[in-house]
């Protein structure tokens, strides 16, 4: 699934406070964030008449219908997939192609979760040995996620040299970002030190390795480049949207070598136009394959990139200005997807990336200088995006 260029815009955005206690319901959550995104794009609740959600069926979360019902919404058209973090950009993908295509004016399109509260339980009630594919994988061990994507680093570690000290500078830095935002988890300044010492999850991957779990929730709002014209903000243009998970000849690359071109292709750029990055990141080292297999760096070299620090927020590509799932929040990477629209937008608008004027002090402000273009990536590059400024 490929999406055209330049026919849709992202004009609302809203989350809720992202914890590990939201001492509230999912369907709350889910509200919460909607309210404000349809707030924020300066439409009315009647205004939508699209809601779709993706969720993982081992994780928690709330139907589309349920929440337009909780939500007093009259919505004729609701799509729920059953996917993971790899669907991320698909799933934006496939509500701008329901405004493009003219089923749908305005999609209003959210992830809500109590991913530690609830999450832990839910698990928990699952099989040990699990159905379909898990019935091969947990009885030989592969329970953890950590354990899942650390054959692509190890495998990746091997053939290029990259170590898990590599790993320590991307968590560093993505930490660093982390402490310039209010709404991020984990704010507290973290050393090369501190993520060496921390404990083993699964070889590679450390505990400052992985991603958080996360209560809250997120909503973007959806509609056509030219209904963005008329509303308050200046809208951010989807320049193209790629889906679809493949094979890989190679365990050290992702899905990204196979939609990368087609998603440069689609937008008529090249990597090197690509102002910034907010790429899927459960864990450090699948967050460098990301990095490579989308083009901002050649293959096998990125452990040097991250290390003399490119990835940034004044480097050659800053890559998840927010601190990203290891910092900020893990609500299925759709928080990218706002931190990217923040960036994208005018100074001023929905913005906490500074306290006042942009000034670039990387000790008060993460703005990226003059961003033009963001790339976006779901995990194992499942799929990708390209968002512009307008």
């Amino acid at each position: 699934m490929v999406l055209a260029k330049d026919q849709t815009a992202i004009v609302g955005i809203g989350w809720t406070a992202f914890t590990r206690n939201s001492q509230t319901s999912t369907t709350s959550l889910a509200g919460e964030a909607c309210f404000k995104a349809i707030e924020d794009a300066g439409l009315l609740p009647r205004d939508i008449d699209g809601v779709m959600s993706w969720f993982h069926r081992y994780a928690d979360g709330i139907s589309p219908r349920e929440l337009g019902e909780a939500m007093g919404l009259e919505c004729p058209f609701v799509l729920n997939v059953d996917a993971g973090g790899h669907w991320m950009c698909g799933a934006v993908t496939t509500a701008a192609s329901l405004v493009s295509a003219g089923i749908c004016r305005n999609v209003l399109l959210y992830v809500a979760r109590n991913s530690y509260s609830e999450g832990r339980t839910h698990r928990a009630a699952q099989s040990s040995v699990g159905a379909g594919t898990d019935q091969f994988r947990n009885p030989f061990g592969q329970h953890l996620a950590a354990t899942t994507f650390a054959m692509p680093a190890t495998a990746h570690m091997a053939r290029f040299g990259t170590t898990t000290l590599d790993f320590a500078h991307l968590a560093v830095t993505q930490r660093k970002h982390a402490s310039l935002n209010a709404k991020a988890q984990m704010r507290k300044p973290i050393t090369i030190e501190d993520h060496q010492n921390s404990r083993w999850i699964s070889y590679p991957y450390r505990l400052l390795d992985c991603c958080q779990q996360t209560d809250g929730a997120v909503a973007i709002v959806i509609t056509s480049a030219e209904r963005a014209r008329d509303l308050p903000h200046r809208p951010v243009y989807i320049m193209a949207g790629v889906a679809g998970e493949g094979e890989t000849a190679n365990l050290w690359e992702t899905n990204g070598v196979n939609i990368a071109p087609k998603l440069y292709q689609a937008a008529g750029v090249t990597p090197r136009d690509v102002s910034l990055a907010e790429l899927y990141d459960p864990f450090t080292g699948m967050c460098m394959l990301h990095m490579e297999d989308f083009g901002l760096v050649p293959k096998g070299e990125v452990g040097a990139w991250v290390t003399s620090g490119k990835n940034g927020l004044d480097g050659e590509t800053p890559v998840n200005t927010h601190g990203g799932l290891l910092s900020e929040a893990h609500i299925i990477a759709l928080n990218h997807v706002v931190e990217a629209v923040q960036q994208l937008r005018p100074e001023g608008v929905i913005d906490d990336l500074c306290e006042g004027p942009h000034t670039y002090d990387r000790t008060t402000c993460r703005q990226v200088r003059n961003p033009e273009i963001a790339l976006l990536c779901g995990e194992s590059g499942g799929s990708g995006m390209l968002l512009r400024k307008s």
